[in-house]
């Protein structure tokens, strides 16, 4: 796969995430702040200022690695060698089973570790 394939790829995961959560953002406050293609790399930039944190830690419980990064940005990378489309569809269900059950309120979620 050449690197035009790959960024194309990588542009359509990306894509496909946020596409698949766009309908819950309004629902739970969360805001896309993905700037657009011709000005980031592979990744999704997602806000809630207060709850973040916890969504993160509840994603990384189910396996599926964000970073998180004060006041409240939640980043997901989408590495087209590593990742399929599955992939990216997975950690969007996941994504939404977490907001929709209330998962990322349990307290667990809310503990601060040294590092996020």
């Amino acid at each position: 796969m050449d690197m035009q394939a790959l960024r194309a790829k990588s542009l359509a995961m990306s894509d496909l995430f946020r596409e698949c959560l766009s309908d819950i953002f309004t629902t739970y406050n969360i805001d896309d702040i993905t700037p657009s293609a011709s000005e980031r790399g592979s990744q999704v930039s997602l806000v809630d200022s207060q709850n973040g944190y916890a969504i993160v830690q509840a994603l990384i419980a189910r396996g599926v690695i964000g970073d998180y990064r004060e006041p409240g940005l939640m980043r997901f990378g989408f590495t087209p060698l590593y990742l399929s489309f599955e992939d990216v569809w997975q950690a969007a269900q996941h994504f939404r089973e977490v907001m929709e059950s209330g998962e990322y309120q349990d307290p667990q979620f809310h503990v601060r570790g040294a590092v996020t």
